[in-house]
């Protein structure tokens, strides 16, 4: 089988597995771990893409999982400067953080400045909903710690996206959540579903909560068509994106990142890397233990497509595939589902439909094309 790999587009780095708070839908294991990934593996990670001739013209490190921020500034501004030696004329490298905002403060408004790195914050909406969830390791909520953040930012003049979690408390509240992310001054805004995924083994979001999330994304789209009240919501702008090019095969809506290998990557504080989704790293499962394919410090990302585990890996997450494609009606907006999803859902990545596809794409593109008929009158 030939197998098409990359180029890259995200390479995703856990710089600790440690977050200062504790959020109760969060699927890391490890949160309390201070270990740190250490700066000569991530220049080692990033050399071994432009040895591999993995990167075309740009690509982005996205410091995720666990809370970035707590590694210190000293890391960054030393990856900052070692990026800036091995990079290829030609070749552009954006670095995004991810962050819960909770330890934001002017000096690392200046680094951000300074280095031109894309800041995006957690937050689920108003205090009544972020602190029911995201609370810190005594219990209490993060809403006001986090908002000193983002008033850092906005003191700053830095732009910043904003991501929420969805869980069944929220569905009832879209107006709420809008006009706050509104008011809040957020460049763009997505929702991530509360998901069954690693060591979140259930989502407050079950079947019968499928009626209120469909009139969530109603409420949702209905809000941001009027011009004075526009947000840029991730979701509903890529399905606009894809249905305007009139691109269904180019599955620009949903996850051909997660599908193609060495398009993501991912790499833990040991220098264990993993491919498809990132959720897999650091994970374990009775068939395949552990989803590490290698460790950069040994080998490098091509010579994973080799191993036995990632050739299994391949082999069942293409047959789920097929298996979605024959069977799905809205495959062409989707492309084959997440595989981490059907995994931990399903049991294995050979198969279709999960909660999380069903929740985060089939009600999403149902609720846009009921609303767009109602407003066409059809």
């Amino acid at each position: 089988m030939k197998i098409p790999v990359g180029p890259i587009d995200l390479l995703i780095i856990q710089g600790s597995s440690f977050c200062n708070i504790d959020c109760s839908y969060c699927y890391l294991p490890d949160r309390a771990s201070t270990k740190k990934i250490s700066t000569d593996t991530v220049i080692k990670s990033v050399q071994t893409l432009f040895d591999e001739n993995l990167v075309k013209d740009e690509f982005s490190i996205v410091w995720h999982a666990g809370e970035p921020m707590a590694v210190k500034l000293p890391f960054y501004r030393e990856i900052y400067e070692r990026l800036k030696e091995i990079t290829p004329e030609g070749i552009r490298i954006r670095q995004h953080i991810q962050t819960n905002a909770t330890l934001i403060n002017q000096e690392w408004c200046d680094f951000f400045k300074e280095t031109g790195m894309i800041v995006g914050i957690s937050c689920d909406g108003p205090q009544f909903i972020h602190d029911k969830f995201r609370l810190n390791r005594k219990g209490k909520g993060t809403f006001e710690s986090t908002m000193k953040g983002v008033e850092f930012l906005k003191k700053n003049d830095i732009s910043f996206s904003a991501i929420a979690v969805l869980t069944s408390f929220a569905l009832d509240y879209p107006n709420e959540i809008y006009e706050f992310f509104k008011e809040l001054g957020c460049r763009s805004l997505g929702f991530n579903i509360d998901e069954e995924d690693g060591v979140n083994v259930r989502s407050t979001i079950q079947s019968e909560q499928e009626v209120k999330l469909k009139h969530f994304w109603k409420t949702i789209y209905n809000l941001q068509l009027e011009p004075e009240n526009y947000i840029h919501i991730r979701e509903i702008f890529g399905f606009n994106e894809m249905f305007l090019k009139n691109n269904f095969e180019g599955n620009q809506f949903h996850l051909g990142q997660m599908l193609r290998p060495l398009k993501i990557i991912s790499l833990d504080t040991d220098g264990n890397f993993s491919t498809f989704s990132p959720e897999l790293l650091g994970m374990t499962d009775e068939k395949y233990g552990d989803f590490s394919l290698g460790n950069i410090n040994d080998s490098g990302f091509m010579s994973a497509l080799d191993t036995p585990k990632f050739q299994r890996m391949f082999t069942e997450i293409m047959a789920g595939i097929k298996m979605c494609k024959d069977s799905c009606d809205y495959f062409d907006v989707c492309g084959g589902g997440a595989p981490s999803n059907k995994l931990y859902e399903n049991g294995s990545f050979a198969s279709t439909e999960t909660k999380y596809c069903k929740y985060s794409r089939k009600i999403i593109v149902d609720s846009i094309v009921e609303k767009t008929e109602e407003l066409l009158n059809v």
